[in-house]
């Protein structure tokens, strides 16, 4: 393969071409086929027994291109990618992306590898940066709520000797039938379930009420009709049911027994110890708050082109993270928006207004090339090895950025003033 040319189609971006001869491509595809040969089941013929031409017949002539392509650029653009970053004397500040322009079988094929540039900031303001942390104050309601929940939590199960009633959790067998055949996930042993939870299926668990420690009967109920498994969903079943206990949930008295269980000697000394968790938790969010709006000013102050594949990268990150999050809480982005009555269009700009904000005062504060020679050297000591060993086993560009990260974290300390309160209820 061969560097084609290098390329700054915006400032603070470099875009390099990189290609390969038709006689490059087809040793790869080849080396390939020799490589996997082995997995390709082809009508007519055994698994492995089939040749190229046969394979390629039946999947298409590009069906190796792709992992040849692959090979090459692992193989070759690495040292090209590196030479021509030194050459030209860039710096990068992310890894950089690329993209296969074209393919063919007689022609070999062309891709590019884009990659954003330290940019040339400057700071019109280094100091006077202030912001507020406000941290709301804990209340004794906030503490009874953490205490109970904990309390439910170290619950005991009793055994009843009475009829199963709502609340009472019991250890059953079941198997579950259909028109008198068992069907596949209808049967479980020693289930435990709390009666009117509506873990199972409705009128399940209102059969077991009534019953005791010992019975055996049947219930009959009906699945839904939109029940996950189609098989079942509608359908009346019968389920034959072994009940092995009927148990109470014991809560454990708020009293210094419960306390020592926690760590503590009494109870006056959990509470607090509970009071001093939940600020330090909301403490926590306030001052990173806080510290954002100071990052933000730092952003304004800093003027300067930024390139806009760092801006849409980390748009693109930022939105990865919210998706995930809604997930966790099994609630689509639409759903959402629709709770905090924002259309798509100004929720994803205000998204990508914070990713630039974010990016702008990240790449002011990137260290500069005479740091990140200072931080090789000093390694380069502490190792005995040269600085040049240190730099060709180091990602300069990733050392780079977490630098940045690092030195953002200082900086907020060092130059700014985050006035602190509590704030009541």
């Amino acid at each position: 393969m061969k560097l084609v040319s290098v390329e700054t189609p915006e400032k603070s971006v470099c875009k390099m071409t990189f290609s390969a001869t038709a006689e490059e491509l087809e040793a790869a595809s080849n080396a390939v086929y020799e490589r996997t040969r082995a997995t390709y089941t082809i009508k007519g013929f055994q698994k492995g027994e089939a040749d190229r031409a046969q394979i390629e017949a039946d999947r298409g002539e590009h069906t190796f291109w792709y992992d040849a392509i692959n090979d090459l650029m692992d193989q070759d653009v690495p040292a090209l990618y590196e030479a021509a970053l030194k050459e030209h004397g860039f710096a990068p500040v992310d890894d950089p992306s690329y993209d296969l322009v074209s393919v063919k079988k007689d022609e070999g094929f062309v891709a590019t590898a884009t990659v954003a540039l330290q940019p040339e900031l400057k700071l019109t303001k280094t100091t006077g940066f202030t912001s507020q942390c406000v941290t709301p104050e804990v209340t004794d309601k906030e503490i009874d709520t953490v205490l109970e929940r904990r309390r439910n939590y170290a619950a005991e199960l009793v055994p009843h000797k009475g009829p199963a009633v709502k609340g009472n959790v019991v250890h059953m067998d079941f198997e579950g039938l259909l028109d008198g055949v068992a069907f596949k996930g209808g049967t479980a042993k020693d289930q435990s379930v709390q009666l009117g939870s509506g873990r199972m299926i409705p009128g399940f668990e209102d059969g077991i009420l009534g019953h005791k420690a010992g019975d055996e009967f049947e219930i009959n109920v009906t699945f839904p009709k939109n029940y996950p498994n189609k098989e079942l969903a509608g359908k009346p079943a019968v389920f034959k049911i072994k009940l092995h206990d009927v148990c109470v949930r014991q809560l454990p008295a708020l009293n210094s027994d419960f306390a020592k269980k926690m760590g503590k000697e009494t109870m006056e000394e959990y509470r607090a110890f509970v009071k001093q968790q939940l600020f330090d938790g909301r403490h926590g969010g306030a001052l990173n708050h806080a510290k954002d709006m100071i990052l933000g000013q730092l952003a304004d102050a800093a003027e300067g082109e930024i390139p806009s594949i760092l801006v849409e990268n980390a748009y693109q990150q930022q939105m990865q993270v919210i998706q995930q999050q809604l997930q966790m809480q099994r609630m689509s982005l639409t759903t959402y928006l629709s709770q905090i009555h924002e259309t798509r269009e100004s929720f994803t700009a205000k998204v990508r207004a914070a990713a630039e904000k974010n990016t702008r005062a990240r790449m002011a504060l990137l260290p500069t090339d005479e740091e990140i020679d200072k931080q090789l050297a000093e390694r380069a000591e502490k190792t005995k090895k040269t600085v040049e060993e240190i730099k060709a086993g180091t990602d300069v560009a990733a050392l780079r950025r977490n630098e940045g990260i690092r030195k953002a974290a200082d900086w907020v300390i060092d130059h700014s003033t985050i006035e602190e309160k509590v704030e009541s209820k």
